[in-house]
């Protein structure tokens, strides 16, 4: 038993080493490409807001849910909940003790924004200003704090996150586009406008770079009490899959898989180690 507290304690050193001794390196290039994609979200946004009002292009988004089946849109849209986005980083980045600082930092930073945002506008959803038979819903019918979108700010935040640590262009793109189909899926399945989704989009790219420059400086998270209270965070974030479930049913097996697998795999690389 001492033996292998011994190699449990002697293993999360050598993580906690290795996080200190890299250097973040966050490129330039990276940075300056996220920026012109949070222009782009509020530019589109403006426009359409000047050309149709704050209601623009929902229903001419929406009527497409039509042809696209339930069990896609409810498993694209929960890319953008916040509990199983952090189920994902512990699933593929069990041991990145920087990218969980990271992580942390910039999800409190995005969890405070967009509730501060929500209580202030205190936006009505579609749910509550058009007729039921008028457009398509998928779930629950929300009516409130509707702008800005939260689905749509945390999947872009992550993304841009994700965007900055990957090196590999395709990889980067993806994380872009993933960011998108949330969003678009919040119009899709009825619960909120366009300007919700793309003035979150841009928060969410904003919010993440300003993370990520933020903890490149700033070591606060890569001590061990502070890594031990966020890893915990991500642990308890997916029980709480199996816990409190999901809105949308059809994602259920993807959420559980994923925070099982997640779980196992933290369980391999910080309690039964070799």
């Amino acid at each position: 038993m001492r033996c292998h507290l011994t190699k449990m304690s002697t293993n999360y050193k050598l993580l906690l080493d290795q996080a200190r001794s890299s250097k973040a390196v966050v490129p330039q290039s990276s940075i300056q490409i996220l920026l012109l994609v949070a222009v782009l979200l509020a530019s589109t946004a403006m426009i359409g807001d000047l050309l149709g009002g704050y209601h623009f292009g929902f229903m001419e988004i929406n009527r497409l849910s039509v042809y696209i089946p339930s069990f896609l849109l409810e498993n694209m849209t929960v890319f953008g909940d916040g509990v199983f986005l952090l189920a994902l980083v512990l699933l593929f980045s069990c041991r990145n003790i920087r990218f969980h600082w990271t992580v942390l930092f910039t999800t409190l930073l995005g969890a405070i924004v967009v509730n501060l945002l929500k209580d202030y506008f205190v936006m009505p959803r579609p749910p509550a200003v058009l007729d039921p038979e008028a457009f398509n819903l998928l779930g629950r019918a929300y009516k409130a704090r509707s702008f800005p979108s939260g689905h749509s700010l945390t999947a872009f935040l992550l993304a841009s996150v994700c965007f900055c640590y990957v090196q590999n262009a395709y990889a980067k793109a993806t994380f872009i586009l993933l960011a998108v189909l949330v969003a678009l899926s919040r119009v899709l399945i009825g619960v909120h406008w366009p300007m919700d989704v793309l003035v979150g989009g841009a928060l969410g790219v904003i919010l993440g770079v300003g993370g990520v420059m933020i903890t490149a400086k700033w070591k606060f998270g890569l001590c061990a009490y502070v890594h031990l209270f966020t890893l915990s965070l991500l642990v308890i974030a997916c029980i709480m899959v199996f816990v409190d479930g999901n809105d949308y049913k059809l994602a259920l097996p993807l959420l559980y898989v994923v925070s099982a697998a997640a779980i196992i795999r933290t369980m391999k690389s910080y309690v039964f180690v070799r």
